[in-house]
């Protein structure tokens, strides 16, 4: 294994939607490493169902480089920026592609889900609470029951609720 290659690591770029595609495929022209976790979609219209492959991260692609690629990474058209932690790109451990990769390969039917945390602000965009917002407070038993506070209320109310019903405010 060369120098090079051992200093390479694992990177999130952030890009334009729909543009993960033909960014893979300028990636690979340029030689380097990238990956694109793909996930099978059924997209129903009024006349017909279609099944589909789409981006399971939809707006971002991982790419193994070394940073002093940055630059002509950034120059693909559609690459918006590398996802940063304060200020510097921010690597991907390697078992957490691995993992993604066991995921894509193996799984059936997956599912992107929100992720929430204890804290964020949320808002209920349909349903009987629609309207309301509230802080989460935690899944309860991994499922989609949360406690959420209710400050229109002055009261914390555990109410079952599917993720979808749910938008993060911050």
């Amino acid at each position: 294994m060369s120098r090079e290659t051992q200093n390479n690591q694992w990177y999130a770029l952030y890009t334009r939607p729909r543009f993960e595609r033909k960014i893979q495929a300028e990636i690979g022209l340029m030689n380097h490493e990238c990956y694109l976790p793909m996930r099978n979609v059924v997209h129903q219209w009024s006349d017909r169902m279609k099944k589909v492959r789409e981006p399971l991260f939809a707006g971002y692609i991982f790419v193994r480089t070394n940073l002093c690629n940055k630059a002509e990474l950034l120059q693909i058209q559609g690459v918006i920026r590398f996802v940063c932690s304060d200020g510097k790109p921010e690597t991907i451990p390697f078992q957490e592609i691995d993992r993604i990769k066991l995921i894509e390969e193996n799984g059936k039917n997956i599912q992107v889900e929100g992720f929430y945390l204890a804290g964020d602000h949320v808002i209920v965009k349909k349903g009987v609470f629609e309207g309301l917002e509230g802080i989460l407070i935690r899944q309860v038993n991994h499922r989609s029951r949360f406690l959420i506070r209710l400050p229109l209320l002055k009261q914390a109310i555990s109410v079952d609720i599917s993720m979808d019903d749910l938008l993060r405010m911050n």
